[in-house]
């Protein structure tokens, strides 16, 4: 599998080289922008720890490579791109009123967010061609209803880029929430203070912010035990005001334990947490969360739309359907969750929920994926679901989980089945780092 990962990455190296700076002798500074007194663009100065110029092309080799690794570790099913289902709004949106969507503190912290989050994976690639000037427009459309929350990665290709385009031209008064990842995946023995200011640094100016009001870590390889060491490093960045607040993302608990240990101040943890992945639940970490204030920030709630009406009563996803890498990767989650016949008694069991909740006058709409979702917030130490943004075609769906409750023999049923699952196996993240 590692051979099988490399190879993909390296097809990917080759494909990204549009990314990689040239090296230049041109010291890099970006000036405060006097359009936007909101969110001015940082300086970023081409010195670091004492050296008079940063080699761009070593540092960009490591972004690069990083952006690979993590793309490839994704695609399960093919390293190819798919050229369909863009990232475009039908032509005919919803007029129906949205349900006014939450707001909830991360930890203990002064950290705002919506519990419902714009997330944007799907612009790396693997999800289809987009328009950016589409993508803006998203943006803007689930802020005005109420999805305040945007969330990125310094590894999804030009995500960034695009967010801070968006974060440049948005309207006045209009405030959303970045959140971004620190991902370190190659060269983890030498990343040291310098660089880790350097890529924070980098991370303001891609994204038109002062400061990252939530930088969320990942660490790919646990036998090089520095996690810890680098972590320190974004907590002293915290204190030097280039980061708000310090989350983390697919860790496990013995790892999250440590780094809250050495007085890491976690508010968050972003993990793939749904009706067909209960490994947060099964590991403990959603108990040891709530007692240690770490909100969980849960993605893949629906699995690219497996639980939904579109796969009730019908087979698994065709090979033809397995056209994004959202889709590769959830359709393996079904896989280990169990057979297919049990997913289909989850979707049926959501499906006769839903249809009570309609019934009982709670939502009108209610459907399969709103009841996967819900079942989701309600779980303990959960602060908001993520959802994978292509589209306007579903934010009034995605507010209108937030327009009821499930009782608690609602949920008991979905427990019940939930109980019958085979997998997936482990803790977070343990069978995508090749540990389970």
């Amino acid at each position: 599998m590692k051979t099988f990962v490399g190879t993909i990455a390296t097809l990917l190296l080759r494909s990204s080289s549009a990314f990689v700076q040239p090296k230049t002798s041109t010291t890099t500074s970006i000036t405060h922008d006097t359009s936007s007194t909101s969110h001015p663009i940082i300086s970023l100065k081409s010195s670091v720890a004492g050296n008079n110029e940063i080699d761009y092309v070593n540092l960009s080799r490591r972004d690069a490579i990083t952006s690979a690794l993590k793309t490839a570790a994704i695609i399960t099913g093919s390293a190819s791109i798919a050229a369909s289902n863009p990232l475009v709004v039908n032509a005919e949106e919803s007029t129906t009123a949205m349900t006014k969507v939450p707001t909830v503190l991360l930890g203990k912290s002064s950290l705002s967010v919506s519990r419902t989050i714009q997330g944007y994976w799907q612009l790396a690639g693997g999800h289809g061609k987009y328009n950016q000037g589409e993508a803006i427009k998203n943006m803007q459309a689930h802020y005005d209803a109420g999805i305040n929350t945007i969330d990125t990665a310094d590894i999804y290709g030009p995500s960034e880029f695009i967010v801070g385009k968006y974060m440049k031209e948005k309207p006045q008064g209009v405030a959303p929430v970045v959140c971004t990842k620190f991902c370190c995946f190659a060269f983890l023995s030498e990343i040291d203070k310098a660089e880790v200011k350097t890529r924070i640094q980098k991370a303001c100016e891609r994204l038109q912010v002062e400061k990252i009001p939530l930088i969320q870590f990942f660490w790919s390889n646990y036998d090089i035990k520095r996690y810890v060491d680098v972590a320190l490093m974004l907590t002293e960045l915290k204190e030097e005001g280039l980061i708000g607040e310090i989350g983390a993302t697919n860790f496990d608990l013995k790892r999250l334990k440590e780094m809250k240990d050495a007085g890491v101040p976690l508010v968050s943890h972003q993990v793939q947490l749904s009706c067909l992945d209960q490994r947060p639940v099964q590991s403990g970490m959603v108990d040891w969360c709530a007692e240690n204030d770490v909100s969980l920030i849960a993605f893949g709630t629906v699995g690219s739309g497996i639980l939904s009406e579109k796969y009730l009563g019908r087979g698994p996803p065709t090979q033809e359907e397995k056209n994004t890498a959202s889709m590769r990767m959830y359709s393996k989650t079904a896989e280990r969750f169990g057979s297919w016949n049990l997913v289909q008694e989850v979707l049926r069991t959501m499906d006769s929920i839903a249809g009570e909740v309609r019934s009982s006058g709670r939502c009108a709409d209610a459907n399969i994926a709103n009841i996967a979702q819900r079942y989701v917030l309600d779980t303990k130490s959960v602060a908001s679901v993520l959802i994978g943004v292509r589209n306007r075609n579903h934010i009034a769906e995605n507010t209108r989980t937030h327009a009821f409750d499930l009782t608690q023999a609602e949920r008991d049923m979905i427990a019940a089945v939930l109980a019958k699952r085979k997998g997936p196996a482990g803790d977070v993240w343990d069978i995508e780092r090749g540990n389970a």
